[in-house]
């Protein structure tokens, strides 16, 4: 009789638990295939050992995880509430709490065993089509994917026992916290005036508002106070921990936004007494003042959990599209090589068959002492002594037929030069030079431009700012030291296997050391670039000094091949991931949201009927209804939106980068997403007030 009774119980509340079900399938699918992924051996020896693809999925297997236990408490406490008066009924007909906390065990049981098995089954079929993305996001090509993983059936089985268990100890808990008969009575405690507010909770509403405002200004004046904080005590790393305060701030206003705000703009538009008895507005604001009070936390974990999906989401593509332009950035030719590793090269790459070089070019630069202004942030403006390479414009337009990425220069005079420096790719916005470059010759040089470095990896020019300059200048300074690079591009078939076995023939190493020292003495620069040391007395094991002799060392070697493979494989491995964990967490808020719609539905059926007996009509009624379900999901979609939006501009004021529009796309996402459940909701909703006389 007892499980009759819960079974009859259980189908009365079949769209709620089919909600549950579905989000819970989902999930197990998810899991599962990134479990499978870390067990397929011939994906995982195409990745290779640079990439730890095992490292990440299980990473992205623990997020779900926690994702997960924290849908399933938040799905459990609408079913206790929702079910409160079934519980008062066991009560009453003398069970005992073990015994109801039991049935309740059975239930969560039966219901994540199906949904485990469902979504189980679901990622053995889908598993293949995981595997497939994966590879296409990295760049792979892979004979087979597809393949059953008993391990990862009985990790994702372990794994989701575990949640089930944590859900169920954590109703028994509830269960035997309360009163049970006290569940009966639920819905009719803690009735407050809903015409009076305090003073405190006016302050705090009006706080929640200033404290996000402050949060906006902050992100888009984040590099005038990232200045701010580099000048404190705290130096560079309070720059750094300036978008964690950012973030705090933020959560710490949506809390109060929605705990206290919408309950104040609520009240107050209930003092405007043409506007609040028109209509059924004086209903629609009185269950909004309840719908707030029950479901303020929920509202904004779901509004900061909207905005962390949608920023991983954007900062993968961000990141993506970075990554990518990195390879741009540091190996524009297939290869660029140090003079004394070309010929080595050469040779290994005349071996391999309809392979040869093409497009070579030679670059010669010269390194020597400079001064210059740098300015980190908007304020900060100091003088900086460091050699800097130099590159005759000749030179560099020769390198511009092979490399797509250089753009032409022009000089008005001799004195002109474009900068160009690694720094400019990622921190644009924050470092800043000087219009003026003193060298050690006396020799004074105007910067008519600062530019993306696009040369090639600033490792092989010993990682210091490069100037364009013009072949008149570049021949008249005679200071400092000369060393060439060879760049080219190779015709061959195969360029994977062709990298692979460069890679073998030269390593990547540290050559050519190169020692300076300088000094800006009676406004004049002093000192020396040399390759070998002119303190070769000089303690090694003493204490840096910034007026000693220093030490820079160059790399020699770059491979396009081999960094465009890694970046794909990196960059396609962290948005596989963030994709599929934003869009997870996007699922969970909207399941959430609609969960505890269909709990305020079943509470509030009542009260509706009451409003049809008086006569209202059924047509007032659903646009109600849909009013009602509008502050629900608008508000944490809105502001969950804006958060997203202001946190990629932060990130965009400190990277530049051409793939934001992507992060602003996901956005986009987030909101056809969102109507989607609340059209959907907002249906169910009134299919469940309305009933039969639909």
């Amino acid at each position: 009789m007892i499980f009759n009774l819960s079974w009859k119980n259980f189908k009365g509340q079949f769209l709620n638990y089919l909600v549950y079900f579905v989000s819970m399938t989902f999930a197990v699918v998810v899991y599962y295939c990134f479990s499978a992924i870390t067990y397929n051996r011939n994906l995982t020896n195409r990745v290779g050992q640079e990439v730890h693809i095992d490292g990440a999925m299980n990473l992205g297997g623990i997020l779900i995880v926690i994702m997960i236990l924290g849908f399933m408490f938040a799905a459990n406490h609408f079913f206790l509430l929702k079910r409160g008066k079934e519980i008062g009924l066991y009560h009453l007909i003398g069970m005992r709490k073990e015994q109801i906390a039991f049935l309740f065990f059975v239930e969560t049981l039966i219901l994540g065993a199906v949904s485990l098995i469902t979504g189980i089954i679901l990622g053995i079929i889908f598993s293949k089509l995981f595997s497939m993305i994966l590879a296409k996001a990295m760049f792979l090509q892979v004979d087979s994917l597809f393949s059953i993983s008993l391990p990862s059936m009985i990790q994702t089985s372990v794994a989701f026992v575990f949640m089930l268990l944590a859900v169920s100890l954590r109703s028994t808990w509830l269960i035997y916290r309360y009163q049970v008969s006290n569940m009966l009575r639920v819905n009719k405690k803690r009735a407050a005036d809903p015409n009076k507010i305090s003073v405190l909770r006016i302050c705090l509403g009006i706080f929640g508002v200033v404290l996000i405002g402050t949060g906006y200004f902050l992100s888009y004046n984040v590099i005038h106070f990232g200045t701010i904080l580099v000048k404190t005590r705290a130096g560079y790393a309070g720059f750094l921990l300036l978008p964690l305060i950012i973030m705090f701030i933020c959560m710490l206003g949506t809390y109060l936004f929605f705990k206290y705000t919408m309950y104040l703009v609520v009240y107050l538009f209930g003092k405007n007494k043409y506007t609040y008895y028109r209509n059924l507005n004086m209903l629609a604001s009185g269950n909004t003042k309840r719908n707030i009070k029950r479901s303020s936390s929920t509202l904004s974990s779901v509004t900061i959990f909207i905005a962390i999906a949608l920023g991983m989401i954007g900062g993968a593509a961000s990141f993506y599209t970075i990554g990518m332009n990195s390879v741009n950035i540091t190996t524009p030719t297939d290869f660029i090589v140090a003079e004394d590793d070309y010929e080595k090269l050469a040779q290994r790459i005349k071996q391999e068959p309809d392979t040869k070089i093409d497009s070579l070019v030679t670059l010669n630069y010269k390194l020597t002492g400079s001064r210059f202004h740098l300015k980190i942030g908007q304020d900060d403006n100091q003088n900086t002594i460091s050699p800097i390479n130099l590159l005759a414009l000749s030179n560099y337009q020769k390198f511009q037929k092979i490399n797509p990425y250089l753009k032409n220069i022009k000089f008005k005079n001799d004195q002109d030069v474009v900068l160009l420096d690694s720094i400019q790719n990622i921190l644009a916005g924050f470092i800043r030079y000087g219009s003026e470059f003193i060298l050690t010759d006396g020799i004074k040089l105007h910067v008519s431009e600062v530019r993306q470095d696009y040369l090639g990896q600033d490792l092989l020019r010993y990682s210091f700012p490069t100037l364009v300059v013009s072949d008149k200048q570049f021949n008249e300074i005679s200071s400092g030291v000369t060393y060439r690079l060879q760049a080219f591009n190779i015709n061959t078939e195969d360029e994977d296997a062709l990298a692979n076995k460069l890679s073998e023939e030269v390593k990547p190493n540290w050559i050519s050391p190169v020692y300076n020292k300088y000094q800006w003495v009676n406004d004049h620069l002093e000192g020396y670039t040399s390759k070998t040391s002119l303190q070769p007395e000089k303690d090694q094991s003493s204490e840096f000094s910034e007026e000693g002799e220093r030490e820079a060392w160059q790399l020699n070697y770059a491979s396009r091949f081999s960094d465009l493979r890694y970046e794909r494989r990196v960059m396609g491995l962290f948005i596989y991931v963030a994709m599929f964990l934003g869009v997870l967490a996007l699922i969970i808020t909207g399941s959430i949201l609609m969960l505890q719609q269909f709990s305020e539905a079943e509470r509030e059926k009542e009260n509706y009927d009451l409003l049809k007996k008086i006569g209202i009509p059924k047509k007032k009624i659903t646009q109600l209804i849909y009013q009602q379900n509008s502050i629900i999901f608008f508000p944490p979609m809105i502001i969950g939106v804006l958060h997203a939006t202001f946190a990629i501009y932060v990130f965009s004021r400190l990277i530049s980068s051409s793939g934001y529009w992507l992060a602003y796309l996901s956005c986009g996402m987030l909101i056809l997403i969102y109507l989607a459940y609340y059209f959907l909701t907002s249906a169910i909703y009134s299919r469940i007030i309305h009933g039969k006389d639909r």
